[in-house]
């Protein structure tokens, strides 16, 4: 892969005009973007509270369906494929792949790859990781993405970050939250009517389609959200360090985020290693998403597939 293009991104330290210190005041850097943050938590408080008043076991079994759809949509996805480059897949495949992450609801590949890609350049160095645990908990989980910084949220200066994906036209088709929201409200909608096609009820099913509202529609989001958000904050906190990185990068690996979200929990590995396919590196570190990528390689389909070098650890 061509050397990554970077963005000039805004230096909080060295910006004119804010405090005596030269450092521009929080406000004039960021912003709240009301209408996303309503949606956002409004939808967040639902998913935790109705899936204990609306259960069935059609629309358990769904919401895992969906789950490892979008999820490796995502990891073996954006993450390992868009992101770093770690194997090839012919375009076809490629696209189908981007789809299935495009449905978890986290933005189309050109925003999510540029955040994933800003987030290893200054991994942990507030102020320019987009969503450092250095910040908070809750700057991770909720706040980088509803008080949005200009130098993160900015178009132009994220698709630098991008080259190799702002090239094509339906990647940059979907970089566009308006079509964001249209997917998840359309989600929302098909979650519902199937869910009422396949309850018990004769005819349409309302119960068995409110169900499936919240945890296909509802919950499947949120739970993707914030088992990514686990990603950037507890494995930059709470876990073990066999490599030493670089900077002031303080990523861990964690079993438990591991088996939440694909094998991605094992951070510190990726950090050590980040245009490896395989993130578990040791036999008994279970990493889901490397074992679809490798399925894929042993049918034809995945090349090119990068593993990393031997190394010492720290």
């Amino acid at each position: 892969m061509p050397e990554m293009e970077t963005a000039t991104l805004i230096d909080l330290q060295q910006i004119p005009g804010g405090d005596g210190a030269g450092r521009l005041v929080e406000e004039e850097i960021s912003k709240l973007d009301v209408p996303f943050t309503v949606i956002n938590v409004t939808t967040t408080v639902a998913a935790l509270i109705l899936p204990f008043f609306f259960f069935s076991w059609p629309a358990l079994a769904a919401f895992v369906i969906f789950y490892t759809i979008t999820g490796l949509g995502l990891t073996a996805g954006y993450h390992r494929l868009f992101a770093h480059r770690s194997y090839v897949v012919p375009m076809w495949l490629e696209y189908v792949i981007c789809l299935c992450g495009y449905l978890a609801i986290q933005r189309g590949p050109l925003f999510w790859v540029a955040m994933h890609r800003l987030h290893h350049k200054h991994s942990d160095v507030p102020g320019k990781d987009p969503h450092t645990p250095k910040e908070g908990l809750w700057h991770v989980h909720f706040g980088w993405t509803q008080k949005r910084r200009k130098d993160v949220w900015n178009r132009t200066l994220y698709r630098r970050l991008v080259p190799d994906l702002a090239r094509n036209r339906f990647y940059v088709w979907l970089d566009d939250e308006r079509k964001d929201y249209a997917t998840y409200f359309l989600l929302l909608i098909i979650s519902f009517v199937i869910g009422g096609f396949v309850g018990e009820a004769p005819g349409f099913d309302v119960y068995s389609a409110v169900c499936f509202f919240v945890w296909v529609g509802l919950l499947n989001r949120v739970a993707l959200l914030h088992a990514f958000g686990l990603i950037n904050s507890v494995c930059h906190l709470i876990g073990t360090r066999p490599y030493k990185t670089a900077g002031h990068d303080e990523s861990v690996n964690n079993g438990l985020v591991a088996l939440l979200i694909f094998g991605e929990g094992w951070h510190n590995n990726h950090h050590a290693f980040p245009a490896s396919a395989r993130h578990g590196l040791r036999w008994y570190q279970i990493d889901p998403a490397w074992y679809a990528i490798w399925l894929l390689k042993k049918i034809g389909l995945a090349k090119k597939v990068r593993l990393p070098k031997k190394r010492k650890g720290a």
